[in-house]
């Protein structure tokens, strides 16, 4: 009930407390274990793929180079197994499976009811619920819908009324379930539409196809198909949506084909992985152009958009077989439970959460809907179902394995010290985080003493979080700034080349401690800092520049900041050849090309930079009217006119 809310379950303070829920669980379960003497542990044939699993992702996590990153999706995994388990061994009977079920479509419910509040009051173009985007409640929905559609399908209706003459007649009492059920579909599909999700909308097909045709055959998938073509050529927020892209040409439109190319060549170039949760850290050396956008390479994804192709970057191709053979072995377990003999509502039931699962796999090929923990946590307990329907089902139900827990003394306090332990470990990761959330408003205020003591407190909390240490250094620099304090640099130096060593793979601490280098050896302010170093810090800030362009070779403002420093070092070559080289990459940087038009009529290549003042001119007046995020504004912002004025004063003194 708790997952889909406080953000969808995606921020830490929801995250720490679905964990400490399931922590209580599994410490209830011990703990009547333990009573009774004895661990009866739940056969199923999906556990041991699980297993390997798990087993794959902490070897990666040990070769991580970033390992709190990887501990933190190792975690995540365990819960998520942890979870599977305690389905299994506690859906002892089917009102069990009712409730749970009855639970998250009243979940779908609440979800939809306050994405309609979203749209009718704040007027939200694409309503999410409380969800990070609509792409997440729309894959939400997705799951319960067809477990409402199951239900419908499959029920027993009786249709035959009193009979007057030769007529019969229908009582209006016959139609109240059908009909409730008729506008439960009605209300979710209506919001999926809303949040024009493609992916959403993906799901919501291949799990409605499912139930459709496991019921009605050909003529089901017919007249679904037929549903959805009239839903593509109706007016709706969807179809427009789709339309809209069409029409526009959007290269972000295809960015997916191109994120997956690049997924498959990360994939080839690493086989065993690069490290449980570190695609964001690896994808920038691999990213590829959008062609006819502004910043060519400014968008920057922090996943493939490909739960798959995420697994094959992280854990290899080893994970991603693991994966599937795991999907392979739910499929035919599925198979398997729908040829035994069954109620028709209980049919119905296990049709719409098997439909559940198709769907939300088949939107994870295209989207990174388990990043969200409500699906991934709705997915997990479908599949448990499914695990736990071959023993509600079957006369004969294979026994559990039972394990004897004597002496019930040491293993009684070997658990409580075990479920102590985690439960710390989750409430000082959560406080940590609340910590930083503490620290970040105090700099918005700019407080920085008491955002400095927040932060310090979160890093004790958490050492290994690179998040922390960077907000921490620009406080510290934040501080240096405003009294001119060189401790205060140090210490902001000091944190950065920690964040670095905890997280070599990422560009973005490179950039930063960059930056720091190049602003303590343009700093004017006391204390006076002699040329030598100056040129020191300069030197270090181009190293660090360097390898932050190594990280992310496609940010432009790594290039132009190197062009600068060289300069200022009076090494005109090399920073020409860092702007050129950045500008033949992004050639809507027009900063970079202001820069290359000033050091062009310095150098009297006078026609040079009378081409770059053409060029910056054109492409502003091509863009004027575009909409524009803040990297784009950065992109096209620049002094035109004193640029040409600059031109025209060289050219009348020459």
């Amino acid at each position: 009930m708790f997952s889909p809310l406080l953000d969808g379950g995606t921020t830490h303070l929801a995250a720490m407390i679905i964990r400490l829920m399931l922590l209580l669980l599994v410490g209830l379960h011990v703990a009547v274990a333990i009573k009774r003497g004895i661990v009866a542990v739940p056969v199923f044939r999906i556990g041991p793929i699980v297993l390997a699993f798990l087993g794959l992702a902490a070897l990666s996590t040990a070769m991580s180079p970033y390992l709190n990153q990887s501990l933190q999706w190792l975690t995540v995994l365990i819960g998520y197994a942890v979870l599977l388990y305690m389905l299994v061994g506690m859906l002892m009977s089917w009102n069990s499976v009712t409730i749970l079920l009855g639970v998250a479509v009243g979940m779908g419910l609440l979800e939809s009811g306050w994405a309609l509040a979203q749209a009718g009051w704040v007027h939200e173009q694409r309503p999410s619920g409380t969800f990070f985007n609509p792409n997440f409640l729309a894959g939400y929905l997705a799951v319960t819908w067809p477990i409402v559609l199951g239900c419908l399908c499959y029920g027993r209706y009786r249709f035959g009324g009193r009979r007057e003459g030769n007529g019969q007649y229908l009582h209006l009492r016959h139609l109240v379930v059908p009909g409730f059920m008729a506008a439960i579909l009605a209300f979710l599909l209506l919001v999926i539409v809303w949040t024009g999700s493609r992916g959403g909308a993906l799901a919501l097909v291949a799990g409605a196809a499912l139930v459709m045709g496991g019921r009605f055959g050909r003529k089901g998938v017919a007249v679904l198909a037929v549903a959805a073509l009239v839903g593509l050529v109706t007016p709706n927020p969807l179809s427009e949506r789709l339309k809209a892209q069409y029409r526009e040409g959007s290269s972000i439109s295809f960015a997916r084909w191109q994120m997956w190319q690049s997924a498959v060549l990360e994939m080839a170039d690493h086989p065993f992985g690069v490290g449980l949760g570190l695609y964001q850290y690896l994808y920038p050396r691999y990213a590829l152009p959008l062609e006819g956008q502004i910043a060519r390479y400014g968008k920057v994804a922090q996943t493939p958009h490909s739960e798959y192709l995420q697994m094959g970057v992280e854990l290899g191709w080893g994970g991603l077989l693991l994966f599937i053979g795991g999907l392979a072995v739910v499929a035919r377990e599925a198979v398997l439970l729908l040829k035994q003999r069954l109620r028709r509502w209980q049919r119905g039931l296990l049709v719409g959460v098997i439909a559940g699962i198709a769907g939300t796999l088949v939107q994870a090929a295209v989207d990174s809907n388990l990043h969200e923990p409500a699906i991934a946590i709705l997915l997990t307990c479908c599949v448990g179902i499914v695990m736990a329907a071959h023993r509600l089902v079957e006369r004969h139900p294979a026994p559990a394995r039972v394990v004897s827990v004597e002496p019930r003394w040491f293993w009684g306090g070997l658990a409580t010290v075990l479920v102590v332990v985690l439960t710390v470990h989750v409430v000082r990761l959560g406080m940590a985080w609340m910590f930083h959330e503490s620290g970040s408003q105090a700099m918005a205020k700019r407080e920085l003493t008491l955002a400095i003591a927040d932060f310090q407190t979160a890093i004790r909390l958490d050492a290994g979080k690179t998040l922390y240490r960077s907000s921490l250094a620009a406080a510290y620099f934040r501080a240096f700034e405003r009294t001119g304090d060189p401790l205060a640099a140090e210490a902001a130096v000091s944190e950065l080349r920690t964040a670095v060593a905890l997280n070599p793979m990422d560009g973005r601490l490179q950039g930063l401690l960059g930056y720091v280098y190049a602003s303590l050896a343009a700093a004017r302010e006391p204390p006076p800092a002699s040329p030598e170093q100056r040129t020191a810090w300069t030197r270090a800030a181009i190293a660090s520049y360097e390898r932050a362009a190594e990280l992310e070779p496609f940010v432009a403002f790594h290039g132009l900041e190197l062009g600068r420093l060289y300069l200022a070092l009076g090494e005109r070559e090399a920073a020409a050849t860092w702007v050129q080289h950045t500008v033949e990459l992004e050639p809507n940087f027009l900063p970079g090309r202001e820069w290359l038009a000033r050091r062009w009529m310095e150098a009297g290549r006078l026609d040079e930079a009378e081409r770059e003042c053409r060029e910056i001119l054109e492409r502003q007046q091509r863009y004027a009217a575009a909409p524009k995020d803040e990297l784009e504004q950065r992109f096209l912002t620049v002094d035109v006119r004193g640029l040409v004025n600059a031109l025209e004063h060289v050219r009348e003194r020459g």
